[in-house]
């Protein structure tokens, strides 16, 4: 096996079971191994630590599935793999629903590979030289595990550039769905296009958070703002919300977002924006007593948080300024970058800046289908605040 030999005094993280090694703590690389091949990591005295999948192009040059010094045969992916989807099926968190996150990537030991279900298909989303080097492998063990009739692959792009492969998107088993996909969450009824619409068609880590804003809606008027497909407007309107308004710069979107809302149509005045959610709340004149406010990630990357932390903040200080007395806001990030500490400065810098002291009620975050493993805090991404105006 070839090895990656670290710089002396960079072996902490691994021997703290962190699952990266970055470029910057490598000293050489012994043998000529391929993008995705399996490397030894050994420490700069030689000895061996770990063991994962070498990717010569990218910042993370080694995603680390083990620790010590054998390394295991490929056999340890099936196992994760079914192990990932055992977890879920015995989870009692996780009811009521047919779309689950199946494999959360480091946080199911399985960096690089993430896994959506969506009723009877499963989407499988590469993201690291080393999944993709083994996509054939990884479709057998989701079958195999799920007996599912379906199975589509949707590499990320982003990633690919990063890594070096060439993002794929292909039906790995079964028949290529006809058309959008309908699941049922908690009895909120959704239309999931795996081949088309953003990642692998729809956003499960936010289910709690739907379930929340169901919870809290009746007789508001609820602001959506990067609605996407309407998810929180669909739970908004269960919940018994009078108004909901749906801001998305996706035409497109907004379109599957009627369609999810058609049955209460009649019943709730719903408006439908197409506009950019910062924009958007500048001009609106609209009072509201539900916000939620999700944007897209806005810190990909470190040298992005300063930029991040001024738009979120301007968001949440024009939101604060459209939410009526008593209103609940819902205020999120999905950039890693941003961790709990610095959104909950940015949030009070905009109450500060706002005129408004909003009480904070819970802290949010993804369902248990989305772990994180103690070992990468990186995997956090997804947080929020529920506010209370």
């Amino acid at each position: 096996m070839d090895e990656v030999i670290l710089s002396k005094g960079r072996d902490r993280s691994v021997r703290r079971r962190h699952p990266w090694v970055l470029s910057g703590s490598v000293a050489r690389v012994e043998g000529s191994p391929g993008p995705g091949d399996t490397v030894g990591v050994r420490s700069a005295e030689g000895e061996r630590i770990g063991f994962g999948h070498y990717s010569p192009q990218s910042q993370i040059r080694v995603r680390l599935l083990g620790f010590g010094k054998e390394a295991p045969d490929e056999g340890l992916l099936v196992e994760r793999v079914r192990s990932a989807v055992e977890r879920r099926r015995s989870d009692p968190l996780l009811f009521g629903t047919d779309a689950i996150r199946l494999v959360n990537a480091e946080g199911d030991g399985l960096p690089g590979l993430v896994v959506d279900r969506y009723a009877e298909c499963v989407v499988m989303r590469c993201s690291s030289a080393g999944m993709v080097a083994r996509a054939a492998l990884l479709a057998a063990a989701l079958r195999d595990a799920t007996g599912v009739r379906t199975g589509v692959r949707r590499d990320d792009s982003v990633a690919a550039r990063r890594e070096g492969f060439e993002a794929r998107q292909e039906v790995l088993f079964g028949e290529a769905p006809e058309g959008p996909i309908a699941i049922d969450e908690r009895g909120r009824r959704y239309l999931v296009d795996v081949l088309h619409g953003q990642k692998t068609g729809f956003y499960l880590d936010q289910r709690d958070a739907r379930d929340l804003v169901e919870r809290l809606a009746r007789g508001r008027r609820v602001l959506d703002l990067f609605s996407y497909t309407g998810g929180f407007s669909v739970a908004a309107a269960r919940g018994g919300a009078s108004e909901i308004s749906l801001v998305d710069s996706s035409a497109g979107a907004l379109a599957v977002a009627a369609r999810h809302l058609e049955p209460v149509a009649g019943e709730i005045a719903i408006r439908s924006v197409e506009a950019d959610g910062f924009r958007f709340l500048r001009t609106d004149p609209g009072m509201y007593d539900l916000l939620v406010l999700d944007p897209p990630p806005l810190a990909k990357r470190r040298g992005d948080v300063a930029h991040a932390s001024r738009a979120y903040k301007d968001l949440v200080l024009h939101a604060l300024g459209r939410a009526a007395p008593g209103a609940f806001l819902l205020a999120f990030s999905c950039s890693h970058a941003i961790d709990p500490v610095l959104f909950r400065q940015i949030v009070f810098g905009a109450s500060l800046d706002a005129g408004r002291s909003p009480q904070v009620l819970a802290a949010l975050g993804p369902p248990s289908d989305h772990p994180v493993s103690i070992d990468h805090p990186e995997g956090a991404y997804l947080g929020g605040l529920l506010l209370r105006a």
